[in-house]
């Protein structure tokens, strides 16, 4: 993996329920689901944040559940943590949404 879109495109690979999930966006109000990619210190390799939210997002979410990905220079997909309630099957966006 050479760059944080390589990385996010391998989790998504490892778990296609996050496809139609985009960026953090801060300036947006009401992101229900979002994804941000960090550099892992020196070894070449990605941390990979996923949110996915429900229940009320123009008001900032009642639920939220996040996964936290490594996402290794060899393009291999380890989940780090994983936390929050269960995830309602509507909560992810559509592929066709990108966010």
């Amino acid at each position: 993996m050479d760059t944080p879109a390589e990385a996010v495109a391998a989790v998504v690979a490892h778990d296609p329920r996050f496809a139609g999930i985009g960026p953090y966006d801060p300036n947006l109000i009401g992101q229900s689901s979002w994804y941000k990619v960090m550099p892992a210190s020196g070894v070449g390799a990605f941390v990979v944040e996923i949110q996915v939210g429900s229940g009320d997002c123009q008001a900032g979410c009642i639920d939220r559940h996040t996964w936290t990905f490594a996402v290794l220079p060899d393009g291999t997909v380890n989940l780090q943590s994983e936390t929050g309630g269960p995830v309602p099957p509507a909560a992810f966006p559509s592929p066709s949404a990108g966010g």
